[in-house]
């Protein structure tokens, strides 16, 4: 799983878990102990015991912020249900008439029991299938934006004649090198 958050997330445990792990309390707490006077003793074991607090606090938090990554993967049942009542129905309707075993096959693969039984052994539907359809459906609509070819032609006209003379090359090099000195 290539999730940033979850990595950031695990190297802030370790850190909260060594922090203040066994063997530094023990060594704090007998270094406190050593100490002959009493108030100092007191206030550097309440320091010990504040510390402790903060790092319970950390792990509660990291703990909540996993449970909230993972929830946020997690399909629920009424989700999966959702899915298989109305998708199949769509799939059939795109699905030509010669090809009725691929939705055969495709009611299979989204059958509650399988998209169950996958989301169990760590299957991510939304970051496999969502994101892919979600990027190819942001391709879909910008191909459909129009581009003025009149424009682009003009341009790469320009840049000929520009390629062409050796002065135009100079000045326009000048020119672009010195905008991006100002920017």
């Amino acid at each position: 799983m290539n999730n940033p958050i979850i990595a950031q997330l695990g190297a802030n445990l370790v850190e909260a878990a060594t922090r203040n792990g066994a063997s530094i309390i023990s060594t704090k707490i007998k270094a406190a102990k050593s100490k002959k006077e009493y108030k100092e003793t007191i206030s550097e074991l309440e320091e010990i015991i504040y510390d402790l607090l903060n790092d319970k606090s950390e792990i509660q938090s990291i703990a909540q912020a996993y449970e909230q990554e993972l929830v946020a993967q997690k399909i629920t049942e009424a989700d999966i249900k959702y899915i298989t009542d109305n998708l199949l129905p769509i799939l059939s309707g795109l699905i030509p008439e010669d090809d009725k075993e691929q939705l055969e096959q495709f009611k299979k693969i989204l059958s509650v029991e399988t998209l169950t039984i996958m989301q169990l052994i760590g299957f991510n539907y939304k970051q496999a299938i969502g994101e892919p359809l979600t990027l190819l459906l942001r391709k879909t609509i910008e191909a459909k934006i129009p581009t003025d070819s009149k424009t682009n032609i003009d341009y790469i006209l320009a840049m000929a004649n520009i390629a062409n003379d050796a002065e135009s090359t100079k000045r326009f090099y000048q020119l672009t090198h010195q905008q991006m000195l100002e920017e």
